[in-house]
C-alpha cells in the first residue's frame, strides 16, 4: 500500500474558520492528492495541537474511505529523554565542560549519568542543553491524519480533491465595545477580537463568529477607530454580515484574514452607530442599613430601530469614553454587556457620580415579638451643574407593607420597591416612609 503526501498550493481557496466563544474553531480546508488507482494511504499534518481527536471527517470525491487514523505521538524532550534510561548521552553544564555517560536517571530536578569512573547527578537548573547522537529517530513534529483509501480508476485529472472539517481548541473570540458618551448621546462602536493560541498560523481564511453558548461535554482597552466621515472609501473599516444561525446568530467577515499563532485580531462588527441613552444615579439599601455614599451611575440603553440599533449584540466587554468639549476622549470605565436581542434594553454599570450623594437614616426601629417596624430617611443631594435622574431601591424582606410614605413608590418584586424622581442642579431631595413587617 502506498503511502501519498497531501499536495498544498501555497494558498488554498475555500478556506475557512467559524469561531465560538467556546475555546474552539471549526476549521474547513480544501484538500488535493495524487493517488493510483487501488488501495492507498494518504496523510494530513498540518493540524494544530489542539485538534479534538473524534472531530476530523474526510469527504472525497469518487473515493472510498475505508479507515481513518490520528497519530498526535509529538515529539516532547522531556518524554524523549525519560525513554533514553539506559542510552548514552551528553549534557552541557553551565560554565563547565560537557559531560558524557548512561543516563540512569531523569527526573524533574536532576539528571544522573553513570561515567566511566563514576555515577554523578546534575541539577536541572544548571543545564545548558542536553542531547543524544540519534540519527534513526525521526521525531513526529506535529498531530497526523491518515486514511486507507481506496479509488476503482485514475481520475483524468490525476488527483482527487476534497474538503477535510475538524473541531480544535485554542481559539477564541469576544465582542467589545467602545461607547462615547457625550452629553445625551453617544456613539456605538462594535467590534470583535478573535485570537488564536493554538500552534499554528491560518493565512487568508474566511473568518465567521458565532454568538451564542454551544452544548458540548466533557485586558485592557483595545486602541479606539472611529469613521469620522464617509466621503471617501478608504475611511470605511470593512463590517461583518450578521444572520442567525437557528438558535444563534453568525457573523462573516467581507475579507480573508491571516491569524497567526498566539496573535489576536480586531476586527467590526457592525458599522459605528449614533444613539440616545438614559443616564440613571441608583441609591440601593435594604431594610436597617446606615449609609453615606456617592450613587452608582446607571446606563440604559435601548436596542430599537427608534434608537438607531435594533440589532443582535453579542455578549462582551463595554469600554466607556467620556468626549472632552475639545474632541479627545478620556477612558471613563467598562462593563460586561450581556447578550441583547433586539428589542430589548441594555444596563451599563458607569462607576459612581462624584457629586450626587446619597444619605440613608434609620429614624425609628421598633421590633416585637411578633412585628418589626422601621421608619427611614433618605437625603439625595446633587452638586452638579444639571438635572438628574435618581432612582431609590429598597429592599425589604418577608411580609411586608409600605406606611407613610412621602413619595409615590413602584413595587418591582416581592422584596423590592423604588422611588423615582429628579433632582435639579445644586439641589436635594428628601424621601422618608415606614415598613412595618407582621408574622405569626
Amino acid at each position: 500500500m502506498r503511502t501519498l503526501v497531501l499536495l498544498l498550493p501555497l494558498f488554498l481557496i475555500g478556506q475557512t474558520m467559524t469561531v465560538y466563544k467556546d475555546n474552539i474553531a471549526l476549521v474547513k480546508v480544501p484538500v488535493q492528492w495524487n493517488v493510483p488507482s487501488g488501495i492507498s494511504e494518504i496523510t494530513y499534518d498540518k493540524l494544530p495541537i489542539g485538534l479534538i481527536p473524534d472531530s476530523p471527517f474526510l469527504m472525497l470525491e469518487d473515493v472510498v474511505i475505508r479507515y481513518q487514523r490520528f497519530n498526535n505521538d509529538v515529539f516532547n524532550g522531556e518524554k524523549y529523554f525519560r525513554g533514553k534510561i539506559g542510552a548514552h548521552v551528553y549534557v552541557k553544564v553551565y560554565d563547565d565542560k560537557i559531560h558524557e555517560g548512561t543516563l540512569i536517571e531523569f527526573s524533574g530536578s536532576s539528571i544522573s549519568l553513570k561515567t566511566r569512573k563514576e555515577i554523578m547527578t546534575i541539577s536541572r537548573n544548571k543545564v545548558d542543553y542536553m542531547y543524544s547522537r540519534d540519527s534513526e529517530s525521526k521525531p513526529q513534529l506535529r498531530p497526523e491524519l491518515a486514511w486507507d483509501i481506496y479509488m476503482s480508476k485514475i481520475p483524468r485529472t490525476d488527483s482527487i480533491n476534497g474538503n477535510l472539517v475538524y473541531l480544535s481548541t485554542g481559539f477564541d473570540w469576544n465582542a467589545v465595545y467602545r461607547f462615547i458618551l457625550n452629553g445625551k448621546k453617544g456613539e456605538l462602536i462594535s467590534e470583535a477580537v478573535v485570537s488564536n493560541a493554538s500552534n499554528m498560523d491560518f493565512y487568508q481564511y474566511s473568518l465567521k463568529l458565532v454568538e451564542g453558548n454551544l452544548q458540548k461535554k466533557g485586558r485592557r482597552p483595545q486602541p479606539v477607530y472611529r469613521t469620522k466621515s464617509r466621503t471617501s472609501a478608504l475611511e470605511i473599516a470593512p463590517v461583518a454580515t450578521e444572520k442567525e444561525l437557528g438558535d444563534f446568530h453568525i457573523y462573516s467577515l467581507p475579507e480573508k484574514i491571516d491569524l497567526k499563532q498566539n496573535q489576536s485580531v480586531t476586527v467590526r462588527l457592525y458599522e459605528p452607530r449614533k444613539v440616545n441613552f438614559i443616564k440613571t444615579y441608583v441609591f440601593k439599601n435594604s431594610e436597617r442599613s446606615k449609609k453615606e455614599e456617592p450613587l452608582q451611575i446607571e446606563i440604559q440603553l435601548a436596542n430599537t430601530e427608534e434608537n438607531g440599533l435594533n440589532i443582535p449584540l453579542p455578549r462582551g466587554k463595554i469600554t466607556l469614553y467620556l468626549q472632552s468639549p475639545d474632541g479627545s476622549l478620556e477612558y471613563a470605565g467598562e462593563d460586561e454587556l450581556k447578550q441583547i436581542p433586539k428589542g430589548e434594553t441594555a444596563t451599563i454599570s458607569g462607576g459612581r457620580a462624584f457629586d450626587v450623594i446619597g444619605k440613608r437614616i434609620v429614624l425609628h426601629y421598633d421590633r416585637k415579638r411578633k412585628s418589626e417596624e422601621a421608619s427611614i430617611e433618605i437625603i439625595v443631594k446633587n452638586i452638579k451643574n444639571a438635572a438628574v435622574n435618581i432612582r431609590l431601591e429598597e429592599r425589604i424582606h418577608g411580609d411586608w407593607i409600605i406606611r407613610n410614605a412621602s413619595d409615590n413608590y413602584i413595587k418591582k418584586d416581592a422584596s423590592t420597591i423604588y422611588f423615582p424622581f429628579t433632582v435639579e442642579a445644586g439641589g436635594s431631595k428628601t424621601v422618608t416612609y415606614t415598613y412595618r413587617k407582621e408574622w405569626k
